[in-house]
């Protein structure tokens, strides 16, 4: 699929490049605006290449970078798992992230109302850093901005830890919601307020797996990249980054299983309260057709059309008849009350 953009014209010989970043030696961005993206300059610390997957072009601009085959792979591969692996001369992956939608100007926070998740496919070189993804994503865009309005970066593992800390801070938001959610169908249940609390409760069990899924991934892979690699190998700043994150990670996950447990305990005592007053409706209709069954025989018995008939010639039958119904009904509540079956309400 080639998909052209001003980018093709901007940055000469790199095809699918959607912007690129100089930073200095002391960390500060300045935006590119044209021209090689490699091309040494003054002052260069490192650079920052973001690419559009969905340009068939960016493969051949890849290619040119001075990168590893299997950062290379990575960047142009459609995997939509986590992978973080360590080389000698740097680090390449996926990270996970949510779609940035452009229309309207302000990011959805609930994660029911985002536009779903995205992928950050990444290789860190010697004085390099390339992304590259297929949907625009939410935390790529944001810490783009801020770098290019000023704030300092001094390392491309940074840039990484400044990305993922970002789509963490929107998972804790949303996570936020739910629980405030979650409090406000507890009082309802609490206050056998019963309406739609079991629709809300599965929706929101919904969206926090949503949530739970891209958290699990992301801190298996990080602890997994931590225990492979020793604190002590060598000063390599991707190290403590996993680390930290990896941390920030198992609180944001310990948080949404809480959570979890919460709406499911919920959602178990929502089904046992809606089950008891269902047993009490069943119990009311049953009570009440025992009490009609006798007096429905009475009346069934003095309805038939034959000789013989108790009361048939009396004056006072039709009243007899009913006394001997109510009595009848009168009969078995006293019976089911003897058994046990009765209560009182």
């Amino acid at each position: 699929m080639l998909v052209r953009s001003d980018a093709d014209v901007l940055f000469d010989g790199f095809p699918g490049l959607l912007w690129a970043v100089r930073f200095d030696a002391e960390g500060r961005a300045t935006p590119m605006e044209a021209g090689d993206p490699m091309e040494p300059g003054a002052g260069d610390g490192w650079r920052w290449l973001h690419f559009n997957q969905s340009d068939a072009r960016s493969a051949q601009s890849i290619a040119r970078l001075p990168l590893p085959e299997d950062a290379r792979e990575t960047l142009l591969s459609h995997d939509t798992h986590v992978i973080l692996q360590r080389q000698e001369d740097g680090a390449y992956g996926v990270f996970v992230d949510w779609e940035h939608r452009r229309a309207g100007g302000k990011a959805p926070r609930a994660p029911g109302h985002h536009d779903g998740l995205g992928w950050l496919h990444f290789a860190i070189g010697d004085g390099l850093l390339v992304t590259a993804r297929r949907q625009p994503l939410r935390s790529v865009e944001t810490v783009r901005r801020q770098l290019c309005a000023g704030e300092r970066c001094s390392h491309p593992a940074r840039v990484l830890e400044a990305i993922a800390e970002h789509f963490a801070d929107a998972v804790e938001r949303a996570t936020d919601d739910l629980s405030e959610s979650l409090d406000r169908i507890e009082d309802r249940v609490l206050a056998d307020a019963i309406g739609d609390e079991r629709r809300d409760l599965a929706s929101l069990r919904h969206q926090s797996v949503r949530l739970h899924r891209p958290l699990t991934a992301m801190r298996r892979v990080l602890k997994q990249f931590e225990q492979r690699h020793a604190p002590d190998e060598d000063e390599d700043e991707l190290l403590p980054v996993a680390s930290r994150l990896g941390q920030r990670f198992d609180d944001l996950d310990g948080d949404v299983s809480t959570l979890q447990e919460r709406a499911r305990l919920l959602q178990d005592e929502v089904a046992a309260k809606l089950a008891e007053r269902t047993n009490t409706h069943l119990y009311v209709l049953s009570m009440i057709t025992a009490l009609l069954l006798p007096p429905s025989l009475v009346v069934g018995v003095f309805g038939m059309n034959l000789h013989g008939l108790p009361f048939a010639d009396h004056r006072a039958g039709a009243s007899a008849a009913l006394v001997l119904g109510l009595l009848s009904s009168l009969a078995v509540y006293l019976i089911l009350r003897r058994l046990g079956v009765s209560r009182s309400t």
